[in-house]
């Protein structure tokens, strides 16, 4: 009998009901700052300002608290630390040696279509 190859199987991945890493890490930081409901954890500190805001921090870096509850510390921190950056249209510049390849370029590939055409009235 062969053996399946991939697909569903009995009793893999996480149990039904059961919470994954970001959720047991958001429970942990809201327990540390007495936050009702986890999930309202962003608008706790936009609410609760600057003091909450502080402790996320001392989370972040407390070397003494779990991995998750600092990385989600970190991420509902950060978006009120860091300026968000303007979304402007994406504008790449050529610098001059790229200019000058492209040319280089061109030239060569209008003298290749110059050869094919006097070769092809030969």
């Amino acid at each position: 009998m062969q053996q399946k190859i991939g697909g569903r199987r009995p009793g893999a991945g996480r149990p039904k009901g059961s919470k994954n890493k970001t959720t047991i890490a958001r429970e942990v930081v809201a327990e540390i700052l007495d936050v009702e409901d986890a999930k309202l954890l962003a608008s706790e500190v936009h609410k609760r300002g600057h003091t909450l805001l502080a402790e996320m921090e001392r989370i972040a870096f407390d070397v003494t608290q779990p991995i998750g509850a600092r990385i989600m510390a970190a991420k509902v921190a950060l978006p009120f630390m860091l300026p968000k950056r303007e979304m402007s249209p994406k504008t790449e510049r050529l610098d001059e040696g790229m200019i000058e390849l492209l040319q280089q370029r061109r030239t060569q590939l209008s003298e290749l279509h110059a050869r094919a055409l006097a070769s092809s009235e030969r």
